[in-house]
């Protein structure tokens, strides 16, 4: 696979693999995809959070209920 980066994206990776923080361009390419990914998921769980918050901090049990003995 070939990516074309713009000139300062590109600049910012060399310098990151020069300064030794990296070890080859492909591995900070596969952090910052894995990062992405990361990102997406918490994004997608935050979502899930907003439309149903009754769901997520509803207790499994109603006290008021007693033990249905």
């Amino acid at each position: 696979m070939e990516v074309v980066l713009a000139p300062e994206i590109e600049q910012v990776v060399l310098a990151k693999v020069a300064s030794g923080e990296y070890p080859s361009v492909a591995s900070l390419v596969e952090e910052a995809l894995f990062l992405l990914v990361e990102r997406d998921w918490l994004a997608s769980q935050r979502e899930l959070r907003e439309r149903a918050p009754f769901v997520l901090d509803r207790p499994e049990t109603d006290p008021s209920e007693g033990n249905g003995s």
